[in-house]
């Protein structure tokens, strides 16, 4: 008989023993797949050369400026970008091509995407960057009516009938929208207020 005992208190110990365990086992699951509803996926981390080769190529486009931080990817799929405070405290994020040369310095948004100031600093609605002999005709347009000018970006246009857009600033420091034909001819220029 108390084999029987042993035998039957053997069964229920194990009983309890896998229930114990498979509800560790699901407590263990829900706190290894619950992530917060507003988690964005991590900028991949630059090794200490290619940082400081962004640092670099952002502080020759904006001098005086301050790094906050250097990361991988961004805006029109460049390859770095460079996130920085400048002389007068604007926050701004500098592109920075695969051969470290800055290409572009827009407004610092955060991390929400949306800043003040409408499609300031990135395309707006349904406009996307220019690329290749596109992007070339226009900015070469652009800069032979506007000589000495920085061009900030160069993209297709959504809110008037020319097709592509080019955002500059003159040599006298005005930001001005430039607007280009499909035969890539200025037709129109809207001036934005200056900021730092």
């Amino acid at each position: 008989m108390s084999s029987t005992i042993r035998k039957s208190v053997a069964a229920v110990m194990a009983v309890g023993a896998l229930g114990l365990g498979g509800s560790a086992m699901a407590g263990a699951a829900d706190s290894t797949t619950t992530k917060p509803r507003d988690a964005r996926p991590q900028r991949e981390a630059l090794s200490s050369s290619v940082a400081a080769k962004v640092k670099a190529a952002a502080l020759a486009k904006v001098p005086g400026a301050t790094v906050v931080r250097t990361e991988a990817g961004g805006p029109y799929g460049t390859p770095y970008h460079a996130h920085i405070k400048t002389s007068g405290g604007t926050a701004k994020v500098v592109l920075v091509d695969a051969a470290f040369k800055a290409t572009a310095v827009q407004a610092d948004r955060g991390r929400g995407g949306k800043g003040r100031g409408g499609h300031r600093g990135g395309p707006g609605k349904g406009e996307t960057a220019l690329t290749g002999d596109t992007k070339t005709k226009v900015e070469a347009a652009v800069l032979a009516q506007y000589s000495g000018a920085t061009i900030q970006r160069t993209e297709t246009n959504g809110d008037s009938a020319a097709p592509y857009e080019s955002h500059i600033k003159t040599s006298a420091g005005k930001e001005l929208e430039v607007l280009v034909s499909k035969d890539f001819k200025v037709l129109d220029a809207r001036e934005h207020p200056a900021h730092p």
